[in-house]
């Protein structure tokens, strides 16, 4: 389990520099930088292109009147904690549709496409059908509920940011990025073997949430 220091101390270690510290809050260049750029750094790594598992989240999307989309019937407001929309859930084919011991014969079910947009006030999703579920990446914010393959992403995409101030090293940065691209790339194959490749019904859990 990792608190948001270890993880600060991890990117300063990563550029090099054998400083510690203990406290954000400390009087010290190291704890000042990461301060500065450790919550848009956790913040851009949740968006990236990864389903993270602890981050995983469905809601009942809540319709809106004002859809600026011509291109789609429907739209819905963006949760407030969503740092990235995934997919629509499809909801398949109804319970008892398919014979028992035939649902690994089903084609995959397509994937329903939505766009998010700008509203007048908020984000919004505009997409085909209604009522929508959503699964997206969630705000998450406590370190101890973060997988240890996230924190090595987090990491090194800190250690690319403080670099620049703290290493005075563009060379060390680049490096930086580049593993946390591949580490990414890592953790999205891993979530990828770990999902399902055959059809299942979705979950009454997922599709009765809000009804």
């Amino acid at each position: 389990m990792s608190s948001v220091i270890d993880i600060c101390n991890m990117a300063i270690f990563r550029i090099g520099n054998g400083t510690r510290i203990d406290d954000l809050e400390e009087n010290s260049q190291p704890a000042r930088i990461c301060k500065q750029f450790y919550e848009s750094s956790r913040d851009f790594v949740l968006r990236a292109d990864c389903d993270w598992g602890f981050a995983t989240a469905f809601a009942q999307l809540a319709e809106v009147a004002d859809n600026p989309n011509p291109d789609f019937q429907y739209a819905y407001a963006v949760p407030n904690d969503c740092m990235r929309v995934r997919r629509i859930v499809n909801p398949g084919w109804p319970q008892g549709a398919i014979p028992a011991g035939f649902e690994c014969y089903m084609p995959e079910l397509p994937r329903i496409p939505f766009r998010v947009v700008n509203g007048s006030s908020q984000r919004l999703i505009s997409t085909s059908v209604s009522p929508a579920t959503l699964e997206y990446t969630l705000k998450v914010t406590s370190p101890e509920l973060f997988d240890p393959i996230f924190v090595s992403a987090l990491a090194w995409y800190l250690a690319g940011e403080i670099a620049g101030p703290l290493a005075k090293d563009a060379g060390i940065a680049s490096a930086c990025y580049a593993q946390y691209k591949a580490t990414v790339l890592e953790a999205a194959a891993t979530a990828l073997n770990e999902g399902t490749t055959q059809y299942q019904r979705e979950s009454t859990f997922i599709t009765g949430r809000g009804a």
